[in-house]
C-alpha cells in the first residue's frame, strides 16, 4: 500500500521559560493511502510525535523577508535534534541571561503564532508538508 505524508503542527509554538531561548513546536507525523479524497481524514502516524526546539534569535530572523514558509520548514527541519539548554545558576548574570533569552522566547512564539494566524489565515492544527 501507498501512502501520502504530511506533519501537523498541534498547537501554536510556545516559548521556553527555562532560559534555552527555545520556541518549542508540537509535531505529529500524519498519513493518509495514496489516492485518497481530499475529504479523507489525516491520521497520525504512531510513535512519530516529536517537540521541536528552534533558537527564538533564529526564528525571528527566519519570520522576516521573503519564502517565510519556505525558511520555516527549513528552520524545523533543521531543528530536529535541538535540545534546549537552560540557563543554570542563581547570580545575577544568570537570572539577567535567562530572562533576556526568555524574552527573546516569548516574542518569537508570539511573532510565529501571528504570522501562521493572521498572515497565512490557518487555525491550529496546522497540517504542512516538507
Amino acid at each position: 500500500m501507498d501512502y501520502e505524508f504530511k506533519y501537523r503542527l498541534a498547537q501554536a509554538p510556545q516559548a521556553s521559560q527555562d532560559g534555552s531561548e527555545c520556541v518549542m513546536h508540537d509535531i505529529w507525523a500524519i498519513y493518509r493511502e495514496q489516492g485518497a479524497a481530499p475529504a479523507d481524514p489525516w491520521m497520525i502516524v504512531p510513535g512519530r510525535h516529536k517537540t521541536v526546539a528552534v533558537p527564538g534569535s533564529e526564528l525571528l530572523i527566519v519570520l522576516q523577508g521573503p519564502d517565510v514558509a519556505g525558511k520555516y520548514k527549513a528552520a524545523l527541519a533543521n531543528n530536529l535534534g535541538t535540545q534546549p539548554v537552560p540557563v543554570t545558576g542563581w547570580d545575577l548574570a544568570s537570572l539577567e541571561r535567562m530572562m533576556d533569552c526568555n524574552d527573546i522566547a516569548a516574542q518569537a512564539a508570539a511573532d510565529a503564532d501571528e504570522w501562521i494566524t493572521v498572515t497565512m489565515g490557518l487555525a491550529y492544527p496546522v497540517d504542512f508538508s516538507m
